[in-house]
């Protein structure tokens, strides 16, 4: 029979235990239990902060995965009060057993970002400590992901940059996925030769708004889709990115993509990226769900109920991507 003191030193070890986590093989993501996880899902963003009746619409949709955006203003010297909304934002989604990605939207002081000075980066790496012990028991944040489009930085030294923040990550949380980004604003053909690192629990990412003349236009330019450019375009724009997963065998995530509803022709140019990246065997986010209390119908790329057109064109590319 096993003594009092063994039977507590047991449940001591049990309690220990690392929750279950994303692993990934080759180019795919396997949720805990082994099998394939697809990721499909939102980009959800701080400042229209989330709510459970939110979270609930997402989850009616079939999605399985936000990417949760926040925000932080370095000074210098990590403040954690800047960022202690998070917990509360995520938190609807990991009750529903939706996988979370957090990432910050952006880390500039003066300019300079997180792999300029070395206060910059100390004060980095602190927010991200602060934000991994939020959640360090949470089995159901998929990746971390430490940043959202680098840009103003040279291959090198991002690559650096990278490879110093991935060990300081490992130390904290050595089993899960760690997000890397090309730098140039996530591009297809961001992800160069030089964005491979040697750790192998890397997901890489890619962020397409082709063409950008198309999907970024002002208000009342009325630039059609089709139009001057086509599906076999779009395609094609992202060969780099599938270039880059099948050369290496790693996991490629295209973690945003969307058009402003204001644009004529946007469902069909939802329709076309969607079936692009489902062909191709590609996860994604789409950017993204927000439900703005002031002005729910801006023209913008948010997606929520209340915008029956964009709602309906995601509700419809969701159902025939879980059927697939």
């Amino acid at each position: 029979m096993m003594s009092l003191t063994m039977l507590a030193l047991s449940a001591g070890v049990c309690a220990a235990q690392p929750p279950p986590v994303i692993s990934l093989h080759g180019r795919d993501i396997l949720a805990p239990d082994g099998k394939s996880l697809r990721i499909r899902g939102f980009n959800v963003l701080w400042w229209v902060p989330p709510t459970p009746e939110q979270a609930d619409a997402i989850k009616a949709l079939g999605v399985n995965c936000v990417r949760y955006m926040f925000g932080y203003q370095p000074t210098g010297k990590f403040d954690p009060a800047k960022i202690s909304f998070i917990p509360a934002q995520v938190r609807p989604f990991l009750d529903r057993g939706i996988w979370v990605i957090p990432v910050i939207h952006d880390f500039r002081k003066d300019g300079k970002g997180p792999w300029d000075t070395p206060e910059l980066r100390q004060e980095f790496l602190d927010m991200w400590d602060w934000v991994m012990a939020q959640f360090a028991g949470e089995p159901m944040v998929a990746a971390w992901e430490p940043i959202n489009e680098p840009h103003d930085v040279a291959d090198p030294a991002l690559r650096a940059w990278y490879i110093d923040v991935v060990a300081h990550f490992r130390k904290l949380d050595p089993r899960r996925p760690i997000v890397v980004e090309g730098t140039g604003y996530s591009w297809p053909w961001n992800l160069t030769d030089a964005m491979k690192l040697d750790d192998p629990n890397i997901i890489y990412s890619f962020h397409t708004y082709g063409p950008f003349e198309y999907t970024h236009q002002k208000d009342g330019a009325n630039i059609p889709y089709p139009g001057k450019w086509s599906r076999d375009i779009l395609a094609a724009a992202l060969t780099p990115a599938i270039k880059f997963r099948d050369k290496y065998n790693v996991p490629v995530w295209c973690g945003e993509w969307g058009v402003k509803t204001g644009d004529p022709g946007y469902e069909i140019w939802l329709r076309d990226v969607a079936s692009i990246l489902e062909e191709n065997d590609l996860p994604w986010t789409h950017w993204a769900w927000a439900q703005k209390p002031d002005n729910p119908l801006d023209p913008t790329f948010d997606c929520n109920p209340q915008k029956t057109g964009i709602y309906d064109a995601m509700a419809a590319i969701l159902k025939d991507a879980l059927a697939r």
